[in-house]
């Protein structure tokens, strides 16, 4: 009778009779296909223990880099807004803020019912009372080439950098900003905000580089995939690490320029914010005092309408 199993070692038919036994090398030679597998399986293990955590860091990286990519793409939004908001009212640092706060609820809201709207924007409120505002243009100095007595939105008589008949204005540069009056009217804005870490793992990868650099004394950490990271505080009072994120917007003046807040060319240069202790600030210069009508300078009335029909 034949063998109905011929993969075991010792074979026997229903008579009781052995058949076809395995020889001795060929079970030496199964053994130790046996134990080669048995060592690549254990192999593959190791492998898979080391790579996940790489993996799972991709990963999860990944998903925050998508997060900082919809935040930066709504700072965009939220700068257009804030710089908009400083035309209108005189390069106001407040102003900026408030409207900064304003372009960055979205970000912060989750939900689609009022009270989530209410609570994403008292967030977006600690998020702008942190952000950095810094004005680029116009400088001090080219407040002091082209300030003149003009009227504010309110009807006030102010000494600022005029906002009327700019297409009939004289193009020479100013002495010490070395700009036209119509380019001084350009409102030029940079917002830096800091975007916390909130993807799990990222976010205690984070906060271990930052105690890391503060336990070595500042050696250069820390950095996550090459970026810097900064301490934020949340709208819950807790301390998080997150990437600076910086945006630019420029707008033309709607309104007149104002010294208070204007930096000067140093520091614009140096990449340091306009301050109450900036030399170009005006905290200790005097009120003007109020004149009959403008002194419009060199101001070119437009010409004949009767000269522009022939």
């Amino acid at each position: 009778m034949r063998c109905k199993l011929r993969n075991t070692l010792r074979l026997w038919t229903p008579s009781g009779t052995m058949c076809n036994p395995i020889s001795p090398a060929k079970t030496s030679h199964l053994a130790r296909e046996g134990f080669a597998l048995s060592r690549e399986q254990g192999a593959s293990a190791v492998e898979f223990a080391i790579a996940t955590p790489a993996l799972l860091l991709a990963l999860l990286g990944t998903f925050q880099g998508a997060l900082l990519y919809q935040a930066r793409a709504q700072l965009e939004v939220a700068t257009q807004e804030a710089v908009r908001a400083g035309t209108l009212h005189s390069a106001s640092a407040a102003s900026m803020r408030d409207a900064l706060a304003r372009g960055l609820t979205p970000l912060y809201t989750h939900g689609q019912n009022l009270h989530a709207l209410t609570q994403g924007y008292a967030i977006a409120k600690v998020a702008a009372g942190q952000a950095s505002i810094r004005i680029l243009n116009p400088t001090r100095e080219a407040f002091d080439d082209f300030a003149e007595q003009t009227r504010d939105a309110s009807g006030t008589w102010v000494r600022a950098i005029p906002v009327d008949h700019l297409g009939y204005r004289q193009t020479s540069v100013g002495a010490a900003s070395k700009l036209s009056v119509q380019d001084a009217n350009l409102l030029k804005v940079q917002i830096t905000i800091v975007q916390p870490l909130i993807v799990p793992f990222i976010d205690q990868l984070g906060r271990g580089l930052y105690r890391l650099n503060n336990g070595l004394n500042n050696i250069g950490l820390p950095t996550l995939f090459g970026i810097r990271l900064s301490p934020v505080v949340g709208a819950d009072g807790q301390t998080r690490w997150g990437i600076p994120l910086q945006a630019e917007a420029v707008m033309r003046m709607q309104s007149p320029v104002l010294a208070e807040g204007l930096p000067s060319s140093r520091s614009v240069a140096q990449g340091q914010a306009a301050n109450s202790n900036n030399p170009g600030s005006t905290g200790n210069l005097p009120s003007p005092e109020p004149t009959p009508g403008p002194d419009i300078g060199d101001y070119t009335p437009p010409p004949d309408p009767e000269f522009c029909a022939r």
